[in-house]
């Protein structure tokens, strides 16, 4: 075993750095927001949707026909089935519109922060999420996606604050902790990191992605044996994912299994062929000449 981890250390840790990075601050974590049900008011009645595609013909001042869009209506439901669809900029429309409407409702301003984050404008999504909580401040789902929002953009600080404050007042909140390591992650602060992802997983034993994301924070600190077993659940919980194969392969082969790493790249690829750091990892990892292997640990 020895001289298999030697072997291990001459081929993979130049090109570590590289493969590292696949999935480590990833936003896939984050891609299921579903969207709240039934929030909005019952004695309220939904405004009439209109087609945002649809345009208006009108005369201007010079008598020219010019082409006026038309003000975007909906009802919540409407709003939500749009982003349940994916159709973010259409949610957004919608949502702005309703929170045009009943500007009381926190939820409103939230869907419509949710909807542009999604939809990638990151300054009308906080100004969404902070409208939202400045009508009800223990308004965690506001407080935990406005911390997407900064960590988008590298402003972990503000992002540790809000987290820190949504952890007060939801502390049984796997989505807090999972955030709380990658924030710590980003800022090299790894003891902290691993706690809060440690903490995520108490609280939710079927966590993968912070099983994952923990599992690669351990790899980053050459404790590959640890990461292990982590990944290994994550991959059990997920299969799905091709990046929890692939990054599963980078933990056996830095532990000298070649065979075995092999074997996870080569699912990683079955999930999605066209995954281009589970190619060159198998193909690194097969110009290794294997010999014996130690068996895989138990996951816990």
């Amino acid at each position: 075993m020895k001289r298999s981890r030697q072997v291990t250390a001459a081929l993979v840790i130049a090109v570590f750095g590289a493969a590292f990075g696949v999935a480590a601050c990833s936003k896939s974590d984050d891609a299921k927001q579903a969207p709240p049900k039934s929030l909005e008011p019952a004695q309220e009645k939904p405004a009439a949707s209109t087609p945002t595609s649809v345009t208006v013909q009108a005369i201007d001042g010079e008598g020219f026909v010019a082409n006026v869009p038309p003000k975007v209506t909906g009802s919540f439901a409407d709003g939500e089935a749009a982003y349940r669809a994916k159709k973010y900029a259409d949610a957004a429309a919608i949502f702005e519109s309703y929170t045009e409407q009943r500007p009381g409702n926190a939820w409103g301003h939230y869907m419509l922060g949710l909807s542009e984050w999604k939809h990638g404008d990151l300054t009308k999504s906080e100004q969404a999420f902070e409208k939202a909580l400045s009508i009800d401040p223990r308004h965690v789902k506001s407080l935990v996606n406005l911390s997407r929002v900064f960590i988008d953009q590298k402003r972990f600080d503000e992002a540790v604050d809000r987290l820190t404050r949504a952890s007060e007042i939801e502390p049984e909140s796997t989505d807090v902790y999972r955030l709380l390591g990658r924030t710590y992650h980003a800022r090299h602060q790894t003891d902290e990191a691993v706690d809060a992802y440690r903490r995520a997983i108490e609280l939710d034993e079927r966590d993968a992605w912070s099983m994952n994301n923990l599992g690669l924070l351990l790899l980053e600190a050459k404790r590959a044996d640890e990461a292990l077993p982590l990944l290994a659940s994550a991959v059990e919980l997920r299969k799905d994912v091709p990046e929890f194969h692939n990054n599963l392969g980078m933990a056996l082969e830095h532990t000298g299994r070649f065979t075995a790493a092999a074997t996870a790249y080569n699912d990683a690829l079955t999930v999605d062929p066209n995954y281009g750091k589970a190619r060159q990892n198998l193909a690194r990892v097969e110009a290794v000449k294997r010999g014996p292997e130690e068996p895989l640990p138990a996951i816990k």
